[in-house]
């Protein structure tokens, strides 16, 4: 991803940023370093060269589950408990933003 900020920044493009599923699994493993992204390459790497058949027959709701599982402590659900005592207009904006972003994506939760 930096070699692709770098480049990028010679045409003028948008800088790129890593997953929200790594991001989680980072924050969730306690990570506190870059070091985490090239040991995190290294072991994919790894994985791809060696241990991909194993892979084929396992599921694909196996493999969502492990990336909703390791998503969902990045959703503030404590900020949206805050703000139904506080503040009632801003947990339903909230609301509407969490289920726009759930149900419609990314780009078009962010618009509605």
């Amino acid at each position: 991803l930096g070699i692709a900020n770098v480049v990028g920044a010679a045409f003028s493009c948008y800088p790129v940023t890593g997953s929200f599923s790594r991001s989680a699994v980072n924050n969730s493993t306690g990570a506190l370093s870059q070091f985490s992204g090239v040991l995190t390459a290294m072991v994919m790497l790894a994985t791809l060269m060696f241990l991909t058949p194993l892979f084929y027959y396992l599921p694909k709701f196996a493999l969502a589950a492990i990336v909703m599982n390791s998503v969902i402590p990045l959703v503030a659900f404590q900020e949206a408990r805050h703000l139904f005592h506080v503040k009632k207009q801003d947990f339903l904006l909230w609301v509407t933003a969490f289920l726009g972003t759930l149900f419609l994506g990314v780009l078009m939760g962010i618009l509605v």
